[in-house]
């Protein structure tokens, strides 16, 4: 599925809501555990020739990347993706199609340290192009290991689903330790 830059903001900025077992869902809990991994699908009650996977993912080594894909058929097309503590590799080549605010950061290497957030630009392949969180709106800019890392953890995952316009109300089970 090709979309524009103008399509995947509308795709981002639908109201969705979690739909399992063909119920949309008014609240969900998550169940945290390590590491975490978990797929949600959504739908959006105003258009609802979409649907889109939401994935929480986290690694044995602490990567962690929360992810909303815009699903068509078989193939899915990334609209957004935060990524902490997992390397990535700008495109070098800067189109008519990249926005200005990800122009300097052409060819840019993400080390592991350096928390990154990827959004959709037409012309290139699913989540291409990155900015460092540090420079963008997303609120949370790094999860770091120790006492606070399983709040962290929680207050990320609900600021991505408010981010990305999620309407199910979502609650999560802190994992004790």
């Amino acid at each position: 599925m090709k979309i524009t830059n103008e399509q995947a903001e509308y795709l981002l900025t639908l109201p969705k809501k979690v739909v399992e077992n063909n119920t949309l869902l008014d609240e969900l809990t998550i169940e945290q555990q390590y590491p975490f991994h978990d797929r949600f699908e959504l739908v959006s009650e105003r258009d609802d020739d979409f649907s889109f996977l939401w994935e929480i993912k986290q690694s044995k080594k602490n990567s962690i990347r929360i992810s909303l894909h815009c699903q068509e058929d078989d193939s899915k097309t990334g609209l957004l993706r935060v990524d902490y503590n997992g390397g990535h590799t700008n495109p070098m080549e800067v189109t008519e199609f990249v926005p200005e605010k990800f122009r300097p950061y052409a060819g840019k290497s993400f080390s592991v340290n350096e928390h990154h957030i990827h959004y959709h630009v037409e012309g290139y392949s699913s989540l291409a192009w990155a900015i460092p969180l540090s420079v963008d709106e997303f609120a949370i800019k790094e999860i770091k290991q120790g006492p606070d890392f399983n709040h962290t953890f929680a207050e990320t995952i609900k600021l991505f689903a408010k981010t990305i316009h999620i309407e199910t109300a979502i609650a999560v089970n802190i994992l004790l330790l």
